[in-house]
């Protein structure tokens, strides 16, 4: 009688050739798949070795609302001789008004590069050289007594009234005018680069007319003394303004008015001077800075 097909040896041996080859074809299929390459940040596509870095976004110019520590401070800045064409030198309103129009278009020339150069933003002031001092955005008009010429860093707006400045305050020394805008684009430069808001917020916290108080303010228009004598210094022998000229308007600081004590908030007539002498020998920004000097040299 013939064996049954499923008890023959090489049915037998061929099924299990079979489950063999199953079983290992099995645990192929389930290992893990080794893939080569390198590893990848989000869905960002690789970037083959010859490809171009890409260029990286320039950070936008803002003020800085620091003090003593201001990165416009702590690293010098120099302004580059610029050339002034200032008009005549006349008295009348009209000439006045001329004659400050092209000095602050010279001290956007200065300035705005220096600005621009530290990643600071630059807008040029405006200018308000009405015969007779306004009211505006920062409250009232300042007193003769008080100033014959402001800036208001809420309009970015200069204020020289000619009637006033002609009256109370140059009279027709083209020198003292130019001495007066050049400290008035000052505080421009420091509500431009921060300083002014840092500055004011600590007098806000003191009180206007407390000893801390007037001590910031005096720290703000001693530095602001400092800026234009550099300005002074980097348009003598230039254009409009001789060396005299500028020597004369550099040294015109030191007929600042004394205030009373418990109203002192420009400085010591000597000390006015002093930092309007420093800016004009140094023609650094670094050597403006206020905010470190000792308590004597801004008293």
């Amino acid at each position: 009688m013939t064996q049954p097909a499923k008890n023959n040896p090489i049915v037998l041996g061929a099924v299990f050739l079979l489950v063999v080859a199953f079983v290992l074809g099995i645990g192929q299929l389930s290992r893990p798949r080794l893939v080569t390459g390198h590893a990848l940040a989000g869905s960002r596509p690789a970037t083959s070795p010859s490809s171009p870095p890409e260029p990286s976004t320039p950070v936008r110019p803002r003020a800085v609302y620091r003090l003593a520590d201001h990165p416009f401070l702590v690293t010098p800045a120099s302004l580059q001789a610029v050339t002034c064409q200032l008009p005549a030198f006349g008295v009348s309103d009209q000439q006045l008004a001329a004659y400050y129009t092209a000095g602050v278009e010279c001290l956007d020339a200065a300035w705005g590069p220096v600005l621009t150069a530290a990643n600071l933003p630059f807008e040029k002031p405006s200018l308000d050289a009405s015969p007779d001092l306004k009211d505006g955005p920062c409250g009232a008009a300042p007193e003769s007594d008080h100033a014959v010429a402001y800036y208001c860093g809420r309009n970015r707006t200069i204020y020289m009234p000619t009637a006033r400045l002609r009256d109370n305050g140059g009279g027709d020394a083209p020198a003292t005018h130019l001495a007066t805008l050049s400290h008035e684009y000052g505080h421009h430069v420091q509500a431009l680069s921060g300083l002014l808001r840092a500055a004011d917020l600590k007098i806000t916290d003191a009180g206007e007319k407390t000893p801390a108080g007037l001590e910031m303010s005096r720290r703000i228009e001693l530095q602001a003394n400092c800026f234009a004598g550099m300005f002074l210094a980097g348009v003598a022998g230039k254009g409009s303004v001789t060396p005299a000229l500028a020597r004369q308007a550099q040294e015109d600081f030191k007929y600042a008015v004394e205030e009373k004590p418990e109203n002192n908030a420009h400085g010591s007539a000597a000390n006015q001077a002093t930092w309007a002498t420093t800016g004009f020998k140094t023609n650094s920004t670094a050597a403006c800075n206020t905010f470190a000097a000792p308590a004597a040299q801004v008293s």
